[in-house]
């Protein structure tokens, strides 16, 4: 069964990173809305599927930016697309991935595995908002301390809650 991923939560995920300039001449949320759409949690992994997701999103913003890597944000900003940007882009788009997992125990795991093996705000904001009943009071605030201590507030005040 097909992932129901939309468009526009896509869009809505990397919009923000790449600006109108680029969404708006190409197909990347198309591209990534179908890859998206394909995943099957019984064949592979949340790390096997996000490498390839990556390796996708590099290819895909080579093509689209002529092999420069560059775009301009919507705040008129020219950003080079390093391995940063690149990985950040990714975590944004599995995490609309994330967002469909149902919440029940086995997702939980892989989702709670993949935070322990890759840096991933998706995954936490996810496990937090989401899966927040399988934690202790004591877990939920170790995690809150590392996401404010490793991120910027812009990243999650939108849904981290002030007493965690």
């Amino acid at each position: 069964m097909a992932i129901p991923v939309m468009q526009q939560e896509v869009e809505q995920a990397i919009r923000p990173l790449l600006g109108a300039t680029l969404m708006d001449s190409c197909p990347l949320t198309e591209d990534l809305t179908a890859f998206l759409r394909a995943y099957a949690p019984y064949r592979q992994g949340l790390e096997e599927f996000r490498d390839e997701l990556e390796a996708l999103l590099e290819d895909r913003l080579k093509r689209y930016t002529h092999g420069s890597m560059l775009v301009v944000t919507d705040r008129f900003r020219t950003i080079h697309l390093g391995k940063e940007q690149l990985r950040r882009l990714t975590d944004e788009v599995m995490g609309v991935l994330f967002d469909k997992l149902t919440p029940f125990s086995a997702n939980f795991l892989k989702l709670n595995d993949y935070s322990l093996r890759v840096q991933s705000l998706s995954a936490l904001r996810v496990l937090v908002t989401r899966y927040s009943s399988y934690y202790t009071e004591e877990q939920l605030h170790f995690i809150a301390r590392m996401i404010r201590g490793i991120y910027p507030p812009e990243r999650y005040q939108g849904w981290l809650p002030p007493e965690l």
